[in-house]
């Protein structure tokens, strides 16, 4: 089973050490955090999982793919409008093409599987009232009867239900298990929604240009955002004045 990207091949390619653009196999340079060492790879063998987005995400057709979607209505049209955003001396405003990109970038990444499992443990569902009620599309969502896992975020314990079957558990604390591709497909599907109807659209813009020598790099979660005092804060954290989201498009 081949890999698929979870950082689109085509944004990787925008940070190849520019000695290598002009060669038959660019390549990029690899940072690890956890032992300091650096390692050239081509962007085509980084940042993928097999399999990882096999299945229809939040579309209502089983027959669907997340995958074939993404690459058609997302990563082409953004990397097309990349590649002009390259070639510009001065970006007054990112292309709508680069905005759709980014919301699903900063969903489907790796790191939001341990993110999602992480926020449902520190953060558990309150008796209060909701800050606000989801964006109005997302309100008349259609039931999807299918085999869910969901787990305990405490014990550890997870079970498989069907989805009609589930709500008295997650009235219980229990949340669906991130681990699980069709759970964790629908939440990434709306995710990026929240990012494109809701967090975006609030949010003031800046482009930055690192100074001459000086360069940005990109990781495995492609975009994030947060607080000063939390970095892995999770996205309703957007509704805070301070908050800030950084998104490096190029080196």
């Amino acid at each position: 089973m081949s890999g698929q990207h979870y950082v689109s091949r085509f944004h990787l390619s925008a940070f190849c050490d520019p000695a290598s653009t002009g060669t038959p196999d660019p390549w990029l340079w690899i940072g690890s955090t956890a032992d300091g060492s650096v390692r050239r790879r081509s962007p085509k063998n980084v940042a993928t999982v097999p399999g990882m987005f096999d299945g229809p995400g939040g579309f209502a057709e089983p027959e669907a793919s997340l995958e074939t979607f993404m690459a058609n209505e997302v990563e082409g049209p953004a990397a097309i409008a990349l590649r002009r955003l390259l070639q510009s001396t001065s970006i007054e405003q990112l292309p709508p093409e680069v905005m759709r990109y980014l919301a699903w970038a900063a969903s489907r990444s790796l790191p939001m599987q341990r993110l999602e499992a992480d926020w449902a443990t520190r953060f558990r569902p309150s008796d209060g009232p909701m800050a606000e009620p989801p964006p109005p599309p997302l309100a008349d969502l259609q039931l999807r009867n299918r085999s869910i896992r969901p787990i305990h975020p405490l014990l550890g314990e997870s079970r498989e239900v069907r989805s009609q079957d589930a709500d008295g558990l997650l009235d219980d604390g229990w949340i669906p298990d991130t681990a699980e591709s069709s759970n964790f497909l629908e939440s990434v599907h709306i995710q990026a929604y929240y990012f494109q109807a809701r967090w975006f659209p609030r949010l003031r813009w800046f482009t930055l240009r690192p100074p001459a020598g000086q360069f940005f790099v990109i990781g495995d979660r492609p975009v994030g955002w947060g607080v000063p005092e939390c970095l892995d804060a999770p996205p309703c954290c957007l509704r805070d004045e301070a908050a800030f989201l950084v998104a490096p498009l190029f080196p």
